[in-house]
């Protein structure tokens, strides 16, 4: 299969090619008929000579001419001479200047089409790197946006680690210090005071104990134990099942921005 290129300015090659071919055809029917009037001339100047030479040997035949005459024609064939060199002289120039203003027409309007022909795809090219441009600015938008997204996140990020941080060790030291107890304040008591200092505190544990079991429960469905943290707010009252339902904290009503599970 052969493969045919084209282009645009195809068509302008081929009629520039063409319009070189006229005007090359042209010229030479124009100095055709200049060289056909040279010689015209020419034939007229000779007929006339030769005319004149038959007009002198009729003469002599008769009478011998006089120097005077001789003279005059001599005269009379240098201003023949004379004029049609002048004229050629002025054929030529003519000829000249017409041709000059024909290639400068031809020029005028084969650098018209080139510009008819090429004007569209300058233009195309243009509409081109302007959609490249815009469509590099706004990536170059959206790479901006993205960065300040990212560092955005980092920070949240950041705070949510400390924030993490630092309610690890509250559970801590609450857990500490449910497993110590609240006896230890009253070894010092006298002896009959220890069993009744003992049944107390036991009381008091179970019912802190029952409390925080209370405070463990889920907020939504009252039945398994949190272990959702809920932010802003940090209040650990969801569990897994129940959080993805929880537009905000069910113990302050605070709108939910992020959550965190936390492993106890």
């Amino acid at each position: 299969m052969a493969i045919q290129a084209h282009s645009p300015l195809l068509g302008t090659q081929d009629s520039m090619e063409n319009g070189w071919v006229n005007q090359s055809f042209s010229d030479l029917q124009q100095q055709q008929q200049f060289q056909n009037q040279q010689q015209m001339y020419q034939n007229q100047n000779l007929l006339a000579s030769n005319s004149l030479k038959n007009s002198m040997v009729n003469t002599n035949t008769t009478s011998l001419p006089s120097m005077p005459f001789y003279q005059s024609l001599a005269a009379q064939e240098e201003k023949q001479r004379q004029e049609m060199d002048q004229f050629i002289r002025l054929q030529n120039e003519r000829l000249r200047l017409m041709l000059r203003e024909q290639r400068k027409q031809q020029l005028g309007m084969v650098l018209k089409k080139i510009e008819s022909t090429t004007m569209p795809l300058l233009r195309q090219k243009d509409e081109e790197i302007a959609q490249g441009t815009k469509r590099a600015m706004e990536l170059e938008d959206f790479l901006k946006r993205l960065e300040m997204e990212n560092q955005a996140w980092q920070r949240t990020a950041q705070e949510n680690e400390a924030m993490v941080v630092s309610l690890n060790n509250t559970l801590e030291q609450l857990m500490e210090n449910n497993n110590n107890g609240s006896c230890g304040g009253f070894y010092g008591r006298e002896a009959e005071d220890v069993e009744s200092c003992c049944d107390a505190d036991e009381d008091k544990k179970a019912e802190l104990n029952r409390e925080e079991q209370k405070m463990m429960v889920c907020r939504g469905c009252k039945s398994r134990n949190s272990c959702v943290l809920f932010l802003p707010c940090r209040h650990l009252c969801s569990c897994q099942v129940c959080e993805s339902f929880l537009d905000s904290c069910p113990i302050c009503n605070t709108v939910k921005n992020a959550s965190i599970e936390v492993l106890l």
